[in-house]
């Protein structure tokens, strides 16, 4: 295989490599906004495809391979290297973090000291509510005899109310806990 079909491969593989090397490149512009961690996973990244980017150069301009070879693993070498900082440097953010979130961690959340019978009734007075302003809309629909309308009206209601009532009655019983 020649040194120039080898390059345009290169040059193809580097070219499609965008989606990985396009963000490590805005990561390290984006500077301090970033984790370190990050930012050196960029470099590692960016150091990749750059090593790969000109082997497949020396490839197209010299007549031996060797230099385009040591170019590429000195790349991989040193993005390896920095790749491996970076995971180290991940690493200690998060126990960072943890430490952190440890400290502002103080315990449950108090009780409001609510009676639970003041949430049942706020649950049933929305649930009333709720199930009129449907019957109404229902009756005042036109269209049709008004038993069957009356009958759908009553029977929603109903329902609606009884979903309130069902809810109101989890939420109470969650918070005795």
């Amino acid at each position: 295989m020649t040194h120039t079909v080898l390059a345009i491969g290169t040059a193809a593989l580097t070219a499609s490599g965008c989606v990985w090397y396009l963000p490590a490149i805005a990561d390290l512009q984006a500077g301090a906004d970033r984790p370190r961690s990050t930012r050196t996973a960029a470099a590692a990244c960016v150091m990749w495809w750059a090593g790969l980017a000109l082997a497949g150069g020396l490839l197209l301009a010299l007549s031996d391979w060797r230099p385009a070879a040591q170019v590429a693993l000195t790349g991989l070498a040193g993005g390896t290297a920095l790749r491996m900082r970076a995971r180290w440097d991940r690493r200690g953010e998060q126990r960072e973090t943890a430490a952190r979130w440890a400290a502002l961690d103080v315990g449950p959340a108090p009780h409001t000291g609510r009676p639970a019978a003041v949430a049942l009734a706020g649950w049933l007075v929305v649930g009333a509510a709720v199930a009129s302003l449907g019957a109404v809309a229902i009756l005042l629909s036109g269209g049709g005899a008004v038993v069957p309308r009356v009958a759908l009206a009553a029977v929603s209601g109903a329902g609606v109310a009884l979903a309130f009532l069902l809810v109101g009655l989890g939420n109470v019983r969650r918070q005795g806990r």
